[in-house]
């Protein structure tokens, strides 16, 4: 509109000059419409910051004025959506993150007031006590730590191959307590193979499986760690896992029958090594029968063993 009221000023002046008018017709034509021109053109900008207050609002049905236009409020609209899906997921995830911190820091808490407790009824505490639970507080911090870890949009993940002998009797000499108090044995089958993955990853990976067999096997009985068909298997002769509660047994705080039944359950240890599976390109995979133990697998790709 500017432009060609700037090109109608221009050719009237043109013909003045070619004509030889007055000019006084010029300034008369600029004193009558400059007015109008300076009333439109504040009354297209009310419209224009009318119509974008109304597009910034979320519930606001706006028709476009022209094809481009609407391809631009479609735009708009898709980017509104997943900006609206990116903070809800946000959100859940700092949600779920808060629950966990508090999950862990009550067991934490937990462990420590016991040996408060243990040291107030008693002038010394008996040393299998006090590493009883020195390893409870430990263990959730070590699953603290982790859940952390994994949360950050930001992880290095160093690969190498690792050897599962060598791994594998690390973790076992980390539990070592757990199997000489529960007297169990370790059996380890044909594990001299290597893998290429994060072998930190990895280690807390086994010794979460390792401690849920511990922790559900009964008394003397033998827990097998073995190597097949490009699978890790950690089996024990425990209560078994009951098929309802195997569809959901990776869940975050899922305890199922077996973790109402003892209260060193929190339902994480799973559910962590589930996400850890599910970064580093190896599955996790169950098979339990109630009264018969369960087997555990960590199953890698094929191109990532030797």
């Amino acid at each position: 509109m500017v432009i060609a009221y700037l090109l109608m000023i221009g050719l009237t002046w043109l013909l003045v000059i070619l004509y030889q008018l007055p000019q006084q017709f010029c300034w008369d034509l600029l004193r009558f419409s400059l007015p109008v021109l300076l009333v439109w053109l504040s009354a297209s900008g009310i419209r224009s910051w009318q119509r974008i207050r109304h597009l910034q609002h979320r519930d606001a049905a706006v028709a476009p004025h022209n094809p481009v236009e609407g391809q631009l409020l479609d735009q708009l609209k898709r980017i509104q959506d997943d900006s609206d899906r990116h903070v809800r997921a946000l959100r859940l995830q700092q949600q779920q993150q808060l629950d966990n911190l508090d999950l862990f820091t009550h067991e934490i808490k937990n462990a420590l007031t016991s040996l408060e407790a243990a040291a107030e009824n008693a002038p010394t505490v008996a040393s299998t006590s006090v590493k009883d639970e020195v390893r409870e507080a430990n263990y959730y911090l070590d699953l603290l730590l982790n859940d952390e870890r994994l949360t950050m949009a930001s992880n290095d993940y160093e690969f190498s191959w690792v050897n599962l002998a060598d791994l594998v009797n690390t973790v076992i000499q980390q539990n070592s307590a757990l199997f000489i108090h529960r007297q169990l044995v370790p059996h380890l089958v044909n594990l001299d193979h290597d893998v290429l993955t994060d072998p930190k990853w990895l280690r807390f990976c086994i010794n979460q499986l390792l401690s849920n067999a511990i922790k559900y096997s009964p008394a003397g009985s033998t827990i097998t760690i073995s190597w097949h068909d490009h699978a890790l298997a950690i089996s024990d002769q425990g209560i078994g896992i009951s098929a309802a509660d195997q569809q959901r047994i990776f869940e975050n705080g899922f305890t199922g029958h077996n973790g109402h039944q003892t209260t060193q359950s929190t339902g994480m240890g799973l559910y962590l090594v589930k996400r850890v599976a599910s970064k580093l390109n190896f599955t996790i995979r169950v098979r339990s029968k109630v009264g018969q133990g369960s087997r555990f697998y960590l199953i890698f790709p094929a191109s990532n063993t030797r």
